[in-house]
């Protein structure tokens, strides 16, 4: 069981008056393991996990959980009020655990942050 990355993203779909599919989520945190792919190869990762996160929480809408299977990444995501957390895990993590592990980080980020994340904005 790995997880490769996490990512908590603003969802386009609170608070911008323009269309949500224009608007891409602002991300707000980024942590990534991409120590097993090869050295040249761990740039491509990164964005790779960023495209793919991006997408993932653009279609993830408020109060809803969702997986999705990508090669051989689960990607689980799950958006509380705008506030959409994305986790890149292998096909051996337990989905029950990793809706927790999304809950425990959006609990914590919050608890950090407060509602600050609102006023973010894509530079």
């Amino acid at each position: 069981m790995k997880i490769t990355a996490i990512l908590v993203f603003k969802s386009p779909a609170v608070g911008d008056s323009s269309s949500s599919d224009s608007v891409e989520p602002v991300v707000l945190a980024n942590a990534s393991d991409v120590s097993h792919f090869g050295y040249f190869q761990r740039n491509a990762a990164k964005e790779f996990i960023l495209f793919v996160g991006r997408t993932v929480a653009k279609r993830t809408l408020p109060s809803q959980r969702q997986s999705v299977q990508h090669e051989e990444y689960k990607i689980h995501s799950y958006n509380r009020n705008g506030l959409c957390v994305v986790a890149f895990m292998d096909d051996n993590y337990p989905v029950r655990s990793a809706f927790s592990l999304l809950n425990t980080v959006l609990d914590e980020y919050q608890k950090t942050f407060g509602e600050s994340w609102k006023k973010c904005k894509q530079t």
